[in-house]
């Protein structure tokens, strides 16, 4: 008797949640026609065929069939598995290729003229619905009206599909920003102000720079929304997934393709102030567009040591080039108010790291301290996997046991699924903890080569450094960012001195691409389990 997995899948939260369970049962009916016992179901709720990513259901049952659990695939309908011609043909190359047969409803035994044939429906059927969709709310604009999207400052009429009110509360923080921004105070300060005074951002927890600012091309951010102008456009950008990740992502149209429609009912700030935020935001743009900046040694690497953002560079004074915390200034809501001078920091970590170099022992301490932390890690995660194994191999045979028994009824059907629902929860348990454990790794060496290389490399980044100012190309930077994770910089009051820590990767010098050790100055070891 053939073993039969059943998948389902809908497409959005806006349909019948039900949709899945509908289908299992005409799937079960189906099975039960054709023979096959179903031994698990697989189900996406609220995804859709169009990419195979984000469907952990559709994920689990190839993996499954990698196992060898079963040798036929239950579904609807071909567009169940996917609606796109190549993701459809690599389900069912893949399936073949482990001996798995597709059965459909809608369709009987899908052989590959007919994934071919489904394949093409169900993505010229899932184009056309965009069109389609597309079409609906070109005409809804049209009419005067939203076509959906949260919009600060507005909300919905009830009972009153795509029309909107002005909520008065936050149409006066929108006229405020306005009119701060047209007296010369910066998108930074207004953000740092509204937080400080708590008035509630429009998405997140805290105002930023960039939800003022926004951004030309998307026509986003409260100061380029045209909106608060009371001109409504629509079709700025379009969303296109990307076929390697399966992420949307978006992409400008051509102002010709633009919607515009008057909504004098909608505006908020008045035409002359919204035309002069306008003509400000043009001329800073026009006056801060430059061309492309050499980076500097630490660019990318330097994290507040209070909040754990980035660190920017501010305007220098007569001390040089300047630095601070990125979240207290776009924000205001980190504490850390002190500002560095990034060539004292890139100094300060070139010493530090041509000390840790210098001998070679030091470096050994370090990945004798790795080692020892990392064979009591290899000895925790070696027996949790086996358990684990142990007990997924005995839930799996008395799971086969109970379908054998029901394939010669020796059992009736309530019987088994009392039996086997504890144990398929079981196994899903063992597998995940087997997923989250990973296999035991070799003993490190360290390798002295790399360190003589690294050594070098400090001290050709140290005269280059001397000599242009901080400012370094990217590929005379590369071994650095090798071995360099980040930089944190401890918060200081003025006049004390600078503290910060260097967490560096061990890759390059023990040839383990996991590992990571923190290098900081006076010999301190520290050896995080995971990640940085």
């Amino acid at each position: 008797m053939k073993r039969a997995v059943i998948y389902a899948r809908y497409s959005t939260d806006l349909q019948n949640d039900r949709s899945v369970e509908d289908q299992i049962q005409l799937c079960k009916e189906h099975a039960t026609r054709i023979g096959a016992t179903v031994v698990e179901e697989y189900s996406d709720r609220a995804k859709s065929g169009a990419s195979m990513f984000g469907r952990p259901g559709l994920a689990a049952l190839i993996q499954a069939a990698e196992r060898s659990e079963f040798n036929m695939l239950v579904s609807e309908s071909p567009d169940r598995i996917s609606r796109d011609i190549a993701d459809l043909a690599h389900v069912h190359k893949t399936l073949k290729f482990r001996g798995v047969d597709i059965n459909c409803v809608n369709g009987g035994a899908i052989d590959t003229v007919q994934v071919g044939m489904y394949g093409v429906i169900g993505q010229m059927q899932r184009e056309e619905s965009a069109k389609k969709t597309k079409r609906g709310m070109m005409g809804v604009v049209r009419s005067g009206r939203n076509a959906g999207g949260k919009c600060y400052g507005y909300m919905p009429v009830p009972g009153k599909a795509g029309e909107l009110s002005i909520v008065e509360a936050e149409a006066d923080v929108v006229r405020r920003i306005f009119e701060l921004f047209a007296s010369g105070i910066s998108p930074r300060s207004i953000a740092a102000m509204l937080n400080d005074e708590g008035i509630a951002a429009p998405r997140s927890t805290r105002w930023n720079a960039s939800t003022i600012n926004g951004n030309s091309t998307r026509g986003c951010g409260i100061i380029r929304n045209p909106l608060y102008g009371g001109k409504r456009v629509w079709n700025r950008v379009r969303m296109v997934k990307d076929p390697s990740t399966g992420r949307r992502v978006s992409r400008p149209n051509d102002p010709s393709e633009f919607e515009i429609t008057e909504a004098p009912e909608l505006q908020i700030v008045a035409t002359e102030l919204f035309d002069a935020v306008q003509a400000r935001k043009e001329a800073v743009f026009r006056q801060g567009k430059k061309g492309p900046r050499s980076k500097r040694l630490l660019s990318g690497l330097l994290r507040c040591g209070a909040c754990g953002g980035g660190m920017s560079l501010v305007g220098p004074d007569k001390g040089g080039a300047r630095i601070e915390c990125s979240t207290h200034r776009e924000s205001g809501t980190c504490d850390n108010r002190s500002r560095f001078y990034i060539d004292r920091i890139e100094e300060m970590v070139l010493d530090i790291l041509r000390q840790q170099f210098a001998d070679t022992s030091i470096i050994e301490m370090y990945v004798s301290a790795y080692q020892e932390e990392q064979k009591r890690v290899r000895g925790d995660a070696f027996r949790q996997r086996a358990q684990a194994q142990k007990a997924l191999h005995e839930a799996k045979a008395s799971i086969t046991k109970i379908i054998e028994k029901m394939s010669k009824d020796l059992i009736d059907d309530d019987e088994a699924t009392a039996l086997l629902t504890p144990l398929r929860a079981e196994r899903e348990r063992q597998k995940a903890i087997l997923d989250s454990v990973d296999e035991p790794v070799n003993v490190i060496e360290l390798q002295p080569k790399a360190v003589q290389r690294f050594r070098a490399d400090i001290e050709t980044l140290s005269q280059i450094v001397r000599e242009n100012g901080g400012e370094i190309s990217p590929e005379l930077a590369v071994p650095f960012r090798q071995m360099v994770a980040a930089v944190v910089i401890e918060p200081r009051q003025p006049g004390e001195p600078y503290a910060l820590n260097i967490k560096g990767y061990l890759s390059k010098l023990i040839g383990d691409e996991h590992s990571v050790i923190r290098l900081v100055a006076g010999g301190r070891i520290e050896l995080p389990t995971s990640g940085l």
